[in-house]
């Protein structure tokens, strides 16, 4: 079975992955193939990794300063 690759800039980069590793094209595929499939098991989901920068963010202190205030600008509104 055969695949063709029709974008020049991935065959580009098949071609030196396959260089660069001393491997065929073949194996340069296949093994970036599997790296990326191993990749999107060992990652949890989106949601969870979301959920857990939610919970992460949820635990900061609240600056109780206004914008203004933290930009550095007066009750006029002009730089201090």
């Amino acid at each position: 079975m055969g695949i063709s690759i029709k974008h020049e800039e991935i065959e580009r980069a098949i071609r030196r992955l396959a260089t660069e590793r001393g491997l065929s094209l073949t194996d340069a595929i296949g093994m970036a193939v599997h790296r990326e499939l191993e990749r999107s098991v060992e990652r949890p989901p989106l949601e969870e990794r979301i959920r857990r920068i939610q919970d992460r963010v949820a635990t900061y202190e609240i600056d109780p300063r206004t914008p203004d205030e933290i930009i550095g600008y007066d009750e006029h509104g002009a730089p201090r």
